[in-house]
C-alpha cells in the first residue's frame, strides 16, 4: 500500500437541465442517512415541502392534471424545528451534531426533522411527474404465484457470495397504519368522526396482497402521522398510476371521485359514507385485477413515476424511523457524518448516470438505507450500502424489511437489497462488490485527506466506466494547491454538477456535487 497524496482530476463545471419524461404506456413522468460527515453551521430556513401531508379538514381534491395538483416543486425539504414529538417527518433526518458538548437545542436544529410538515400529496402534475428513462429489460410487475420466481428484494447471489441481503430475522413485515394508532402512540389521536367510536378500515391495493387496515382517526398534531391522509395520498397514486385512463378520469372527479367523496364524509361527521366510498374503491381495485385492466397498465409502464417512489418511501419511513428518529440525535463518528440527499435529487443523480436494472450500485455509508432502497425499488438494480453506526444500520434493516412487505402491495418487484453494517475501508463484501460496480455514491462532504486518499486506493480496481458520485471532489475541484501530477484520480475524468435548491437536508441552497468516471 502506498500514501496517496492530494489528487488530480480533470474537471469541467456542467449546468444539468432537469430533465421531464412523461412515462411510457400512458403513465406520467428520494439519500439515505448518511453515516459520513458533520454540519458545523445551521441549515438555512428551508421552504415549503410538498411532501408532507394536508390536513384532513381542508378540501382537496383529486382531479384531472392540471387543476387537482399543486405546483411541482423540485425536491423535499427537512421541516422546522419544534419539540420533538413521537411522530417525525417522512424525510430523511440530518442526525449528526457537530460537536460532542452541542446542547439538546443545537442536537434539535440539526436533527432537521422533528415534525412533519403540512403539505399535500407527492403526486406531482402530469406534464411534470418525472421518471428515469425507460428500462425495457426491467419488468415492473411482480410475477403472477406459479410464474417466474422473483425474490422481491433479495439477490441470488446472497449464497453465491455468502453475503446475507440484511440481518437475521428482518425477513418482509408489513406495519400496518392501523399499528401506528394504537399501543403506546393511542393517547396521540382522536376519532376522526366526533360521537362515534373510531371504525377500523381496509384499503386494497393494485396487488393480490390483503388490504392493509387503517383506524379512523387524526392526530392531535397536525405534524404527526395521519391515517386519512395516508389513505386519501395512496388512493390518489393507485388511481393516477395504475388504472386505465378513462377510469382515472373517473375516479379523480372534483365532484364525485373517491377522495372527494372520503373528505366530504369527514366533513359530514359520517363514518358509513366513508365506509361505504372505501369498499366502493376497494371494489373497483378487486375488480380490476381480476380483468387484467391493471396487469396491463403495469406491464406497458417501463420506469416509474418520481411521486410513486416518493410515496412508497414515505410510508416505509414513517413506520420504521419517524417514531424513533430521537434515536439518531447522539451518534459516534460525527467527524464524517453528515445528512441526506433527498429524494428529487437522487432520482437526478440515477438519471445522469444511467442507473438500471441491469447494473449494480454501491452507497459507502449508507446511513439508515434510503438511497439504497430507492436504487432498488426505482431502478431494479442490484443496490449495496455499508453503514458504520449501530443505531442508522439497524434502521437500514428495518426500512428494507417494510421496503419488501410494502412493495409486495405496491406490485412492484424490486431489485436486490444488500445492507452491511460495517467499516467500508475493512468490509470484504465490499471488496468483492466494488470491482463490479456500476455506480458508486460516497458522500465524502467532510471527509479529511487521508480518508478520500485511502478511497481512492479502493477505486483503483473500478471497472472501466463505473461512475462515482461525490459530494466533494477527490481531486480537489478548482481549488489551487491541491493537485498531484502521479495521483492515481488521474484514472479518471471527473465533472462538476450543481444540486439545484432543495436537494440536501442540511441546506436548501443548491450545493455542488461530481461524477467521476473511471477511463484510464
Amino acid at each position: 500500500m502506498f500514501t496517496v497524496k492530494p489528487p488530480k482530476i480533470r474537471s469541467r463545471t456542467v449546468s444539468v437541465p432537469i430533465k421531464k419524461t412523461s412515462a411510457p404506456g400512458g403513465s406520467a413522468p428520494g439519500k439515505s442517512q448518511q453515516g459520513n460527515g458533520t454540519r458545523k453551521a445551521s441549515a438555512a430556513a428551508p421552504p415549503a415541502n410538498r411532501y408532507s401531508l394536508t390536513p384532513s379538514t381542508k378540501a382537496r381534491t383529486s382531479t384531472s392534471a392540471q387543476q387537482s395538483r399543486e405546483p411541482a416543486r423540485k425536491s423535499l425539504s427537512v421541516s422546522r424545528i419544534q419539540q420533538r414529538k413521537r411522530k417525525v417527518t417522512p424525510t430523511t433526518p440530518q442526525f449528526a451534531s457537530s460537536s460532542e458538548e452541542s446542547s439538546d437545542e443545537e442536537d434539535d436544529r440539526l436533527l432537521g426533522v422533528r415534525k412533519r410538515q403540512k403539505m399535500s400529496s407527492s403526486i406531482e402534475p402530469m406534464n411534470l411527474n418525472r421518471c428515469l428513462e425507460p428500462d425495457y429489460k426491467r419488468r415492473i410487475r411482480i410475477p403472477e404465484p406459479g410464474g417466474p420466481h422473483q425474490a422481491n428484494g433479495t439477490s441470488e447471489s446472497c449464497a453465491e457470495n455468502d453475503t446475507p441481503a440484511e440481518k437475521p430475522g428482518k425477513e418482509a413485515r408489513l406495519i400496518h397504519g392501523l399499528k401506528m394508532s394504537r399501543g403506546e402512540w393511542v393517547k396521540d389521536f382522536k376519532p376522526a368522526f366526533a360521537g362515534h367510536e373510531n371504525p377500523v378500515v381496509a384499503l386494497q391495493y393494485p396487488s393480490s396482497s390483503r388490504p392493509e387496515r387503517f383506524e379512523t382517526v387524526t392526530p392531535h398534531d397536525p405534524s404527526n402521522f395521519n391515517p386519512l391522509d395516508d389513505i386519501y395520498f395512496s388512493i390518489e397514486e393507485i388511481i393516477q398510476h395504475y388504472l386505465p385512463a378513462d377510469l382515472c378520469e373517473t375516479l379523480s372527479s372534483e365532484s364525485d371521485g373517491t377522495v372527494r367523496l372520503l373528505k366530504r364524509a369527514v366533513a359530514k361527521n359520517s363514518p358509513e359514507d366513508f365506509r361505504l366510498a372505501l369498499i366502493d374503491f376497494n371494489k373497483t381495485i378487486t375488480d380490476n385485477l381480476k380483468n387484467g385492466a391493471i396487469a396491463g397498465v403495469l406491464d406497458s409502464m417501463h420506469a416509474i413515476p418520481l411521486s410513486l417512489v416518493k410515496r412508497i418511501l414515505a410510508q416505509v419511513y414513517q413506520r420504521t424511523v419517524s417514531p424513533h428518529a430521537h434515536l439518531l440525535r447522539r451518534v459516534k463518528g460525527k467527524e464524517t457524518t453528515y445528512g441526506e440527499l433527498l429524494p428529487p435529487f437522487v432520482h437526478t443523480i440515477f438519471q445522469q448516470t444511467g442507473l438500471d436494472s441491469t447494473k449494480t450500485f454501491v452507497d459507502l455509508g449508507s446511513g439508515v438505507g434510503n438511497v439504497v432502497l430507492q436504487s432498488a425499488l426505482q431502478t431494479g438494480a442490484e443496490s449495496w450500502g455499508i453503514e458504520i453506526m449501530n443505531t442508522p444500520a439497524s434502521f437500514a434493516n428495518d426500512q428494507a424489511s417494510e421496503l419488501r412487505a410494502r412493495s409486495a402491495l405496491w406490485n412492484i418487484s424490486l431489485g436486490p437489497i444488500h445492507l452491511l453494517h460495517g467499516d467500508f475501508l475493512e468490509s470484504s463484501d465490499i471488496d468483492r462488490v466494488l470491482p463490479r460496480a456500476d455506480v458508486i455514491l460516497v458522500n465524502n462532504k467532510v471527509f479529511p485527506q487521508n480518508l478520500n486518499g485511502a478511497l481512492l486506493d479502493k477505486f483503483l480496481d473500478l471497472k472501466h466506466g463505473c461512475k462515482v458520485v461525490s459530494l466533494a471532489s477527490f481531486g480537489g475541484g478548482n481549488k489551487q494547491g491541491v493537485r498531484n501530477e502521479q495521483s492515481i484520480a488521474n484514472l479518471f475524468d471527473e465533472e462538476r454538477f450543481d444540486s439545484g435548491t432543495q436537494s440536501v437536508s442540511w441546506a436548501g441552497e443548491s450545493v455542488e456535487y461530481f461524477i467521476a468516471t473511471k477511463m484510464r
